[in-house]
């Protein structure tokens, strides 16, 4: 049985200690027993292991052998090209991993602390690391609970456990008994490792230490949780795998066709081998798509500098892409679906109800209805909490809703600078709070409280500033009210008041009225919820908070479908948890940290990409486990270490700001490779045609590597910074089985490049390509090489046009496009080529290379109208 279900002198008993603690000397020999009062970590990280890592990849793989090929042709500045291009994608990707190895650490900071504790009777300070289960330590109002204890006695106790159980408010404990089996987060009579003392003082057992604590239970947990591959990493390995495949396949084919008809014709020649060989090769190094690595590091470092602009910190490059990928948010409630701020919304008294509009701690805000005054006053004179405006921004001291009674006062205009004279502070028996306020001459007590306690001590009313009798129709009245706010979630306080002389009393009070508050949404989160909606995301609140209060603020903000406890949850297998959330559970309440990674993967097993939000030390395994871990700017360092995205604030907003980033980035990535496949399709398609048909070469194994050179890195980088479509919120989310490029797109690609290589094919007819003639050769090789190259060129605003961007938007692209045509025009038109065994071209040569661009273009654009007449079917909304 646990600790939290013994009675007390049971727990002294098992764990052999007593109230003046432990001696020194078996202090120590715990110590060796039960090891420090720290968190474990993984064995150390292997830089070397990490940068090797970044090379285990397909479509690496492939760009290593054609490294190797470019050496055998000779080709060095091809190969050197590469080899940085891979160079610089792994040592951005080092440099990334190796910052994502901290969690645990921050983990470990947080044990790391001093802690005053009975040693033989007498109090001592020690470093929180050396308490041992059986010691007996005190703690006071603003201190951290250093290891798992158990309460032994306390005054006043309230404690704040938002980073551990997701409670909105401090909760009360203290030394009592509890026989059944109850969740965390009403484990009355237990304090746990990282939580804070928010009032009062207690003296309580060190009941676990280290990683037997619930917070080393969770270390454990980031520490086991498998790190998911994201989207972009799944689909850029399958896509290389497959293009590897094609590559080789239609290479071997290039070669066998063109032996074949070689050696029936002219019989076997060694330098005839040789140059298909290097044909072969040639085609081989064209067709991969060098520029790719370089292409996706630098799209998706742009887009965590635009990310950053818009207050989202990103750990991991990959993961903006996959924001943009995934299709359920898991969000925590406290501190990101809400303000974090209790904020008091309805005021009622005898004479009627008020209404507070704001939010937060700020005393900005309407009142409508009836005015409270004296209702208002008893929250500002019965309270010790305080607010200060620091930096633009209101800060509190003390308890969050002692807070929101003072910020309420203050928007009702409400001030009194009245003395205290005494106060009966409040006790978890009595439930109420009542200070004596004035001089000696004249006095005021003001009380506050749960309505059950104090209610039964009013025997008046006040009612349009007259005292009057309280009825049991008016006892009724207040009790029905009380009921009405406590269905909505709403924390209830009720007030009273007693004008005396002498001590403060809690008998026969003036019932004032109640005042009603909740930590309330965040002011955009209702658009930002409405527009993940739209772009077809799944948003599922998972809270530590109760059900009732978690159901109430999602039916504020409109998160609608069926509600669950962590009760509920715990008593269902996997399979049982994959089925309520197929049936639309989208509420999760109670939940402990171990419910929030089940949930994660039963999603994930329902091939959903999934994104956890939190702020929270419970928060920590999700988060790590999740496809995209987002932790929020107030969080939680250990929430930010395990995350993969970190909000600089804590608005909703930025988690869709980041969405809308993701997809960008990803159409960015698509479009590059659209380009540089199309181009390099066109190519293939055109070598092996006149392998297949017997015909002569059209392209050259140098005229190839000039055309890979030319045409690829620079559009297609230019493509990192391309703007994005005014579509893209109203897309559904990338399938999680969907390869990098969709149907619609590898259909695109296949007509680019099919119809590419018959233009270029009939140019090489039409220009005397199949004619014995070598200088006839020659020309006709001139048009198609240069075709093919203006091709490409056109190729990079035609696939920009199938994502709706606008024609001139991205300078940088027709920067690029200008530089393939001035870097081909110095070929063509000066000694490099002889060298490259082409011939200058002609104006009319040149005009009817520009018809033949000008049919590729209308082709293309035909081919898209008919497509985007026909319906996109991942658009949700037109």
């Amino acid at each position: 049985m646990e600790l939290y279900r013994q009675p007390l002198a049971e727990v002294f008993s098992a764990l052999d200690s007593s109230a003046g603690g432990l001696d020194a000397a078996t202090a120590e020999e715990r110590l060796q027993q039960f090891g420090f009062n720290q968190l474990e970590t993984k064995t150390s990280i292997n830089p070397w292991q990490i940068f090797i890592d970044q090379f285990k990849s397909f479509i690496i793989y492939i760009l290593l052998f054609a490294v190797v090929f470019s050496l055998l042709i000779g080709e060095y500045v091809d190969s050197v090209i590469i080899l940085i291009i891979l160079l610089v994608n792994a040592a951005i990707g080092f440099y990334q991993e190796l910052s994502a190895h901290e969690s645990l650490e921050a983990l470990k900071k947080i044990s790391t602390l001093q802690a005053t504790v009975l040693r033989s009777g007498q109090r001592k300070v020690v470093d929180a690391k050396l308490l041992v289960p059986g010691d007996v330590v005190l703690l006071e109002a603003g201190d951290r609970v250093p290891a798992d204890l158990r309460i032994i006695e306390s005054v006043e106790l309230r404690v704040e456990e938002s980073a551990l159980t997701g409670e909105s408010v401090p909760v009360e404990k203290q030394a009592m008994n509890i026989d059944n089996e109850v969740p965390l987060g009403d484990r009355r009579n237990m304090l746990y490792s990282a939580t804070t003392l928010s009032t009062g003082n207690c003296r309580a057992l060190v009941a676990a230490t280290g990683m037997v604590t619930e917070l080393g239970k969770i270390a454990e947990l980031v520490k086991t949780a498998a790190e998911e591959q994201t989207p972009l990493q799944r689909r850029l390995d399958q896509f290389g795998k497959k293009l590897s495949f094609a590559i080789i396949i239609i290479c071997l084919l290039v070669f066998a066709l063109f032996f074949f008809k070689d050696f029936f014709n002219n019989g076997f020649s060694g330098d005839a081998l040789l140059a298909l060989v290097l044909i072969a090769i040639s085609l081989a190094v064209a067709a991969v798509p060098t520029a790719l690595p370089a292409v996706v590091t630098i799209a998706l470092s742009v887009g965590v500098k635009r990310l950053l602009d818009k207050k989202a910190l990103v750990r991991n490059l990959s993961s903006v892409e996959t924001l943009g990928s995934c299709d359920v948010i898991c969000t925590d409630k406290t501190g990101t679906l809400t303000a974090s701020q209790m904020t008091v919304r309805y005021a009622w008294t005898a004479d009627g109800e008020t209404v507070l509009s704001g939010t937060g701690y700020s005393p900005e805000g309407e009142l409508s209805g009836e005015p409270a005054t004296e209702l208002f006053r008893c929250g500002l004179l019965c309270n010790n909490a305080s607010l200060q405006l620091e930096a633009g921004k209101w800060h509190i001291t003390g308890d969050p809703t002692e807070a929101a009674l003072l910020t309420s006062a203050a928007k009702a205009g409400v001030s009194d600078g009245r003395k205290r004279l005494a106060e009966l502070p409040f006790s978890s028996e009595r439930k109420l709070m009542t200070v004596l306020v004035g001089d000696k001459a004249e006095a005021t007590s003001y009380s506050k409280g749960a309505l059950t306690q104090l209610l039964r001590r009013c025997n008046r009313i006040l009612l349009a500033n007259d005292v009057q009798p309280l009825t049991d129709e008016w006892r009724e009245r207040i009790e029905q009210q009380n009921a009405d706010y406590a269905s909505q979630a709403l924390r209830v306080l009720a007030f009273a008041m007693k004008p005396q002389t002498g001590q403060a009393s809690e008998q026969g009070l003036v019932f004032v009225g109640l005042q009603a508050m909740i930590d309330p949404p965040r002011p955009d989160v209702l658009e930002s919820l409405l527009k993940t909606r739209q772009a077809g995301i799944r948003v599922i609140m998972i809270t530590g908070d109760y059900g009732e209060t978690a159901k109430a603020i999602g039916r504020e903000i409109g998160i609608e479908g069926g509600a669950m406890s962590g009760e509920e949850l715990t008593a269902l297998d996997a399979s049982g948890l994959k089925a309520a959330l197929e049936n639309g559970v989208n509420i999760f309440s109670r939940v402990a940290p171990e419910h929030k990674q089940r949930i994660v993967e039963a999603l994930q097993q329902m091939g959903k990409t999934v994104a956890m939000t939190g702020d929270g030390v419970n928060d920590a395994p999700a988060l790590k486990k999740a496809n995209i871990g987002v932790a929020v700017g107030s969080g939680t360092e250990v929430a930010k270490e395990a995350s993969d995205l970190v909000l600089l604030d804590d608005s909703f907003t930025h988690i869709v700001n980041a969405i809308e980033e993701g997809r960008g980035i990803y159409d960015n990535i698509q479009k590059s490779i659209m380009l540089l496949l199309s181009g390099n399709l066109g190519e293939v398609l055109i070598i092996f045609c006149a392998a297949l048909f017997g015909i002569n070469l059209p392209l050259t194994a140098v005229l190839l590597l000039w055309i890979n050179m030319v045409t690829d890195g620079a559009p297609a980088l230019a493509y990192s910074v391309d703007p994005y479509g005014t579509d893209i919120m109203l897309r559904r989310p990338k399938p999680r089985e969907e390869g990098i490029l969709p149907t619609s797109k590898l259909a695109l690609l296949g007509v680019l490049g099919t119809v590419g290589s018959l233009l270029a094919l009939t140019l090489f007819f039409q220009f005397g390509g199949n004619s014995p003639d070598a200088d006839r050769l020659i020309y006709a090789q001139t048009m198609v090489f240069n075709f093919v190259v203006l091709y490409e060129v056109i190729l990079t605003f035609v696939i920009r046009s199938s994502y709706q961007v606008p024609f001139f938007a991205n300078r940088w692209v027709w920067a690029a496009a200008l530089l393939s045509i001035a870097l081909q025009a110095l070929l063509m038109y000066t000694p490099l080529a002889s060298v490259f065994k082409i011939v200058p071209l002609g104006w009319t040569d040149i005009l009817a290379l520009a018809c033949a661009g000008a049919l590729f273009a209308a082709a293309s654009l035909i081919y898209q109208l008919v497509m985007r007449w026909q319906g996109d079917p991942d658009k949700i909304y037109s």
